[in-house]
């Protein structure tokens, strides 16, 4: 059996995708590089509303039967403000002292990395 997803690094490499809103800046490509090859069947769907930019989405399915599980969640952030106001800059994705710094640590590329990570090991346990 393969080693477990490491969703440190995969929410390091989020974190370092400067996606602020509307722009999603690489994090789908990464999200997607990590899900396709344990068979999550990736797609990508754009929403449009007028007078608003479009929004990227991806949606990554496993396998054809139910019942489903959905997880949902953002990979777009706020801008980050002064970035002389941050103790590391805010797309590093910095470890200190067992912290991991950067925009959308807290809010919410690391859930989004963990729900991945526990995705993707689940399938690969299945062996399907």
């Amino acid at each position: 059996m393969p080693a477990p997803v490491d969703a440190i690094a995969l929410s390091q490499a989020l974190i370092r995708c400067p996606s602020v809103t509307p722009e999603d800046a690489g994090a789908l490509d990464v999200l997607q590089a990590a899900l396709a090859p344990a068979g999550f069947a990736c797609q990508r769907l754009v929403f449009s509303e007028p007078g608003t930019a479009d929004v990227a989405n991806l949606f990554a399915v496993f396998g054809d039967d139910g019942p489903h599980l959905c997880f949902a969640g953002h990979t777009d952030v706020v801008p980050p403000g002064d970035a002389a106001s941050w103790l590391h800059p805010p797309f590093d994705a910095v470890i200190e002292n067992g912290v991991l710094y950067g925009r959308g640590a807290q809010d919410m590329k690391t859930a989004v990395a963990a729900f991945a990570a526990a995705a993707i090991d689940w399938a690969r346990e299945r062996g399907d």
